[in-house]
């Protein structure tokens, strides 16, 4: 854990598609931590809010990290700041 960058990344909808299929580094915030957590995601899916029948956004995610069989969630509000990560080509 670190400390906390000082501004919080905004998503809606047309932000947040721009994101899926690629792999981020996201810091994760929640106002009970002082500390915010750092994690890579590779981002599968996106479930958008729907007024009056679900408000929260989040993204189905693999951790990039670790070899996992299932999805996760990460909602929008817990998202701090998100940066995409490019992918390099290794040259032979």
């Amino acid at each position: 854990m670190k400390e906390r960058t000082q501004e919080r990344v905004e998503l809606n909808t047309s932000r947040a598609l721009s994101f899926l299929g690629h792999t981020v580094l996201a810091e994760l915030a929640w106002d009970d931590e002082p500390r915010s957590l750092w994690n890579c995601y590779h981002i599968v899916g996106v479930v958008l809010p729907v007024e009056g029948i679900y408000e929260a956004g989040y993204f189905l995610v693999m951790n990039a990290l670790e070899e996992e069989c299932f999805l996760d969630e990460l909602f929008w509000s817990d998202i701090h700041s998100m940066k995409t990560l490019e992918r390099r080509r290794l040259k032979d």
